[in-house]
Formats: C-alpha cells, sequence, structure tokens
C-alpha cells in the first residue's frame, strides 16, 4: 500500500486524484480529522501529526511506499525527519519524497535539501522529485489581483522560470509510485519553456483579452505587504529569498523528466493559462 502524505494540498490531492484514477491502493494522511472528511469517496484515510510519533506509526501500519511531503515551515526538515525515523521502523521500502529545485540557492530548496540528506542517511530507498515553480500559483497567489486589478505582484525583476504544472508533477509522481526502477533518482520537475513574469502577462493578456501586466515591486516594499497581509516574516522572508534565486537566473533550467516519467510533453503556460480561463475573468 502507499501513504500519500500532505493530501489536501496542491501536490498531495492531485497525486491522490491520480493514483485512484489509477486503481492505485492507497491511504491518504491528512493533519486533521476535518480535512480527511472531505477525501475522496472510497479511499482510506488517517489523521497524522508529523510532532506525534504515535499518529506516524498508524498511518505507517501495512505501507510498502511513503509519498512525502512535509508543511512549508522552517523546521520542514526535522518534522520530515520524524517520519523517516518511523519509516525505518516500519520497514517502509521506499520514499518518494516531494522536493525542490534550486539546491543550495534559496532557503526554501535548501531545506528540501536537508530533508533529502536525512532521508539519504537512512538506508530505506528513495526517489526525490524536484519541482520548479508551479503554474497553479499564478491563481492561488495572484488570481485575486489579475481579476480585480489587471495585475500582479512580485519582486524576481526579469528572471525567468520554467514553472511546471501540478498535474504534470502528479503524473510524475504516480508513475514513480507504481513502479519500480526509480529507486536513488532525483528527477528535476519543469515546465517546457523558461518565461518571465512580463511574458506571462502577455499570455494572460491573450487568454483573458484584456490587458494584463506584471509590477515589479522592491523586495523590501513587497515583504511589508506580504507581512501586512498576515504571511508569517519567515515565510515572507523565504518567499523573497527565493524571488532572488529568480531574480538572478536561478530557475531557468528546463529538463526532460516530466516526459521520461510520463510519456508526454508537460504542459505549456499557455495551454495551462487556457485551463484556468476563468482565474483571470475579471470582476470588480
Amino acid at each position: 500500500m502507499i501513504l500519500i502524505t500532505g493530501a489536501s494540498g496542491n501536490i498531495g490531492s492531485e497525486v491522490l486524484r491520480q493514483a485512484a484514477a489509477a486503481r492505485l491502493e492507497v491511504r491518504a494522511g491528512y493533519q486533521s480529522p476535518d480535512k480527511a472528511a472531505r477525501s475522496p469517496a472510497g479511499v482510506d484515510t488517517v489523521v497524522m501529526d508529523y510532532t506525534r510519533p504515535e499518529t506516524i506509526r498508524r498511518a505507517l501500519e501495512g505501507i510498502a511506499t511513503l509519498f512525502l511531503v512535509g508543511p512549508p515551515t522552517r523546521d520542514v526538515a526535522e518534522l520530515e525527519g520524524n517520519v523517516v525515523r518511523e519509516c525505518a521502523r516500519a520497514g517502509v521500502a521506499h520514499i518518494v519524497k516531494l522536493s525542490a529545485l534550486g539546491g543550495r540557492g534559496a532557503t526554501f530548496p535548501s531545506l528540501h535539501r536537508d530533508s533529502e540528506e536525512r532521508i539519504e542517511a537512512s538506508g530505506i530507498a528513495w526517489t526525490f522529485l524536484r519541482p520548479n515553480g508551479f503554474m497553479q500559483n499564478f491563481v492561488t497567489y495572484s488570481g485575486h489581483t489579475i481579476q480585480t486589478q489587471n495585475v500582479f505582484y512580485a519582486a524576481q525583476g526579469n528572471g525567468a522560470v520554467s514553472h511546471v504544472d501540478v498535474r504534470d508533477v502528479g503524473a510524475a509522481a504516480v508513475r514513480v509510485l507504481s513502479e519500480r526502477g526509480h529507486e536513488g533518482r532525483a528527477y528535476a520537475l519543469t515546465g517546457p519553456e523558461a518565461l518571465t513574469n512580463e511574458q506571462i502577462a502577455g499570455i494572460l493578456s491573450r487568454v483573458s483579452g484584456r490587458e494584463i501586466r506584471y509590477v515589479d515591486l522592491p523586495p523590501a516594499e513587497l515583504r511589508k505587504a506580504l507581512v501586512g497581509a498576515g504571511m508569517p516574516e519567515w515565510s515572507a522572508d523565504a518567499l523573497l529569498d527565493l524571488q532572488r534565486l529568480y531574480r538572478e537566473g536561478g530557475a531557468t533550467r528546463v529538463e526532460g523528466s516530466v516526459e521520461h516519467l510520463t510519456g508526454r510533453r508537460p504542459t505549456g503556460f499557455e495551454p495551462f493559462a487556457r485551463d484556468h480561463a476563468t482565474a483571470w475573468q475579471a470582476r470588480s
């Protein structure tokens, strides 16, 4: 059986959806009973707290393969480490970790590399999936201002990013979870091209039929806005550090791993934008 953690998140929910469609034997791990109650019908569910080993042990009963998705916090390596220790005790054979592209280049990917090193030292077979920025972030984080102001904001200058569609990440993950031969491999998951935010604004303008602009903010101004909107200071600083990596050209890498794993080319930003056309519709 496969345990999919973070099953209510953007990636975990997509992996769960595609794994269930492929009729894999899965269990979905959630952080609260309320989230577990919204699981797809017929899926075995469990509530798992990364800080409570007894809940991790229950979640791992009968599990051979783990899809590991930790929370986006500064202690993600420690929290995932708690799970890895219990996996070693439970005899889990394979850990597939959702990581991040970027290595030691910025805060978020560096924390994931810390976690990867713990998994490598555990003696358990592993596979690391390292996606670049997610296309869906433009819906989640920029959709409101695009709809109401015809604009979206960031602090990445002219830096291009090979954003990847979450649906492609889900398909790659299901392939790795469902077959052998991926142990000891790390896959960089990217879209088919690296785009600047100006280029993305042009695509969104074509899809929406109106002008949508990208406004590049000074990092300090963006930080003030993020914290003022309720984002914790650590999270805001980590996000700004990631945008610094983008600004410096550290996220332009384009890889063929999505096509290698899924048998099809990764989704480009324009097809993604058309699939999510309602997210760009103007409203007052």
